[in-house]
């Protein structure tokens, strides 16, 4: 009953290295500083419609907060251009709302691998288990690397396919295509996503390498 549990465990606490690692590596990109950072640094491309980037980090700030808040959509409703006119259209907001949707979902899947290793962690500590344990651990870090690595050289082929099949995977239809005078691109425009889908990648790849690393397979009989 003892190994069936192990197995269990091991394999669990495996796959939810690359969750914990991913969704990490996702909550830093939704931090502030890398809004602030990427608007600011050298070769951002300027908004051909007059957003300056003042304007860009405050109303990308407002978006950012909607997404990993509780707040309502109908603030982001209530934000104005200069004339009074909305800055968000129906369709920009029905695809926010679609991606807030998105990230609780991935959230709750981050929460449940926090849960699987806190309880792998325990079992570990009063069964004696940390050689296997650190072996799951391991391995979960190899496949992070292995998988993100794969997302790496897919997005320097191709980048705008990688982009074009995550939209079509996570969204219905043709709900993520906007006019690039939309709100949406004038914000974040193709640019922005290449760079968050680099730090995504390098960030997930390094903590992979450095878990698979640093908990590198040692044999035993557990």
């Amino acid at each position: 009953m003892k190994n069936a549990i192990k197995k269990i465990l091991s394999f669990l606490m495996t796959i939810s290295v690359p969750v914990l690692i991913s969704v990490l590596s996702i909550l830093i990109l939704l931090s502030p500083m890398f809004m602030n950072l990427e608007y600011n640094r050298p070769g951002f491309p300027p908004d051909e419609y007059g957003f300056t980037t003042q304007e860009r980090l405050l109303f990308g700030n407002q978006t950012r907060q909607y997404l990993i808040t509780n707040m309502a959509l109908a603030n982001l409703e209530e934000l104005r251009f200069k004339n009074g006119e909305p800055i968000y259209i129906e369709r920009e907001l029905q695809h926010l709302e679609d991606v807030k949707i998105v990230l609780r979902g991935v959230l709750n899947v981050f929460w449940v691998a926090v849960i699987v290793t806190i309880i792998g962690t325990l079992f570990a500590h009063y069964q004696a288990w940390w050689d296997g344990y650190k072996r799951a651990l391991s391995r979960g870090g190899w496949l992070t690397t292995a998988l993100l690595g794969t997302v790496l050289v897919l997005s320097i082929v191709s980048f705008q396919a990688l982009f074009t099949n995550f939209h079509l995977i996570f969204f219905e239809g043709s709900s993520w295509l906007f006019y690039y005078s939309d709100t949406l691109i004038r914000l974040f425009p193709i640019r922005f996503w290449q760079d968050i889908f680099l730090v995504l990648g390098i960030t997930t790849l390094s903590g992979g390498i450095l878990v698979g690393w640093l908990l590198k397979d040692r044999r035993d009989n557990n």
